[in-house]
């Protein structure tokens, strides 16, 4: 099955507060944004009514629409540190090597770029080379996809990309989190969340749930191409790899292994869930939209950037004393966590290599290729959930050890077998 990764760069860095040994000076904040809505008693504006074009609350939203459209530029017309959500895109290929062979076999060896803001959403999925199965990957990239959906039902996740994505204008707008009611309510318009949130009977925070709409772990349905969510079992690492064993997914086949592998996509929420900071009811809206004074106004930022390009508004009422360290300590959990995903992907590349050279030279029983390849599965999975997440393991610390830890362990544990050959 092909998918397609979702390049929204919303969450690169989410909650700017210290996972160890810090001291709250206040209390959780409460959130800042407008009230959500029960999607049940939510009216969707008829197609012709829907207000799609941001520019239509700019007069009443100034300062919110002007840091919405930094997103286009993330604050100037230089090119910044990718690391801290830069405007340029980042070849992820030329900076990861290892991954030409972790993902040969799928588009994301021969292309992946790091995801930029929301105002590049619909610009980068159209200009990506990597085969597109239908109009689904329009699902988080552009608010219209709901008057799309209102237009073609069922259908429209297995139309043809190029030919429909010339029925849109717009990118991710306001419309996407408040459909007609931006300042009065956080409203999702995704169809694959709204479906799922109502069947698990799933009611995030809203600071939470505008950001969860696009930024999780999913699949395709074989059937119809529709945007599904790996959720039966639960959000956690193990539980999602489960329903999809219950189910015998696969993304696709490793050429050299023959290992039927899972390819994650930004799983950020999924990642959150369980942290200290989502414990004490932070959201991602409290640190990645800040609200900040500006001409003596106070107003949500809609910059959707990194907090550590706003410190003092996204951290500073929780920490306010640690400010000036709070950069370099991420950073260094950061930086401790990349080295983790490195060290795995050169444990993995090996296996990749050493399995497909002993199946060639015909060394393995079919009851150890099974068993070496249920082990290749288990640690690249793990792997890529740490890797494609966008906080670079800050969203959760705990999880993301915890799971390149049994990555490795997993990893060892194969490249073991095949050293005893």
């Amino acid at each position: 099955m092909k998918r397609i990764k979702f390049v929204i760069g919303l969450l690169t860095l989410l909650a700017i507060v210290l996972m160890i040994s810090c001291t709250r000076e206040t209390p959780a904040p409460e959130p800042n944004e407008p009230p959500d809505e029960d999607i049940s008693k939510v009216e969707i504006p008829a197609p012709e009514n829907m207000i799609i074009d941001p520019a239509d609350w700019e007069e009443k939203f100034p300062l919110v629409y002007t840091s919405f459209m930094k997103t286009s530029t993330m604050g100037d017309d230089t090119a910044e540190d990718s690391g801290l959500g830069g405007s340029q895109p980042l070849d992820y290929i030329e900076k990861y090597p290892n991954i030409k062979i972790l993902y040969e076999g799928i588009g994301f060896a021969k292309e992946y770029y790091q995801a930029r803001g929301h105002f590049y959403a619909l610009e980068d999925v159209a200009n990506i080379s990597r085969p597109k199965g239908g109009a689904s990957c329009l699902a988080c990239k552009t608010a219209e996809y709901e008057k799309l959906y209102a237009k073609f039902g069922d259908e429209l996740a297995s139309m043809d990309f190029q030919k429909t994505i010339q029925e849109v204008e717009f990118g991710i707008t306001c419309y996407t989190c408040h459909r007609n009611t931006p300042g009065e309510s956080i409203q999702t318009t995704t169809v694959h969340f709204n479906e799922f949130a109502d069947m698990l009977k799933l009611d995030p925070i809203p600071g939470n749930k505008a950001c969860a709409q696009c930024h999780v772990e999913y699949y395709f349905d074989e059937e119809n191409n529709s945007v599904l969510l790996p959720w039966g079992n639960g959000t956690e690492i193990a539980e999602i790899e489960e329903y999809y064993d219950e189910m015998d997914f696969s993304d696709w086949v490793h050429p050299r292994t023959g290992t039927p592998l899972i390819k994650v996509q930004h799983p950020e929420t999924e990642m959150y869930t369980g942290s200290l900071h989502a414990s004490m009811k932070v959201s991602c809206a409290d640190c990645h939209m800040p609200r900040v004074i500006e001409d003596g106004k106070e107003y949500k930022s809609h910059w959707v950037t990194s907090p550590l390009k706003t410190p003092n508004e996204s951290c500073g009422r929780c920490h306010s004393n640690e400010i000036d360290t709070l950069p370099e300590r991420v950073e260094a959990i950061q930086t401790e966590i990349e080295q983790m995903e490195v060290d795995v992907s050169d444990m993995l590349v090996k296996l990749i290599i050493d399995f497909g050279k002993a199946i060639e030279d015909k060394k393995l029983t079919d009851q150890q290729i099974v068993q070496l390849r249920d082990l290749h599965r288990k640690a690249q999975y793990r792997w890529d959930f740490v890797f494609v997440e966008n906080s670079t393991g800050f969203h959760n610390r705990a999880k993301a050890t915890e799971a390149l830890n049994e990555a490795k362990s997993y990893a060892q544990e194969a490249l073991d077998i095949l050293q005893g050959l």
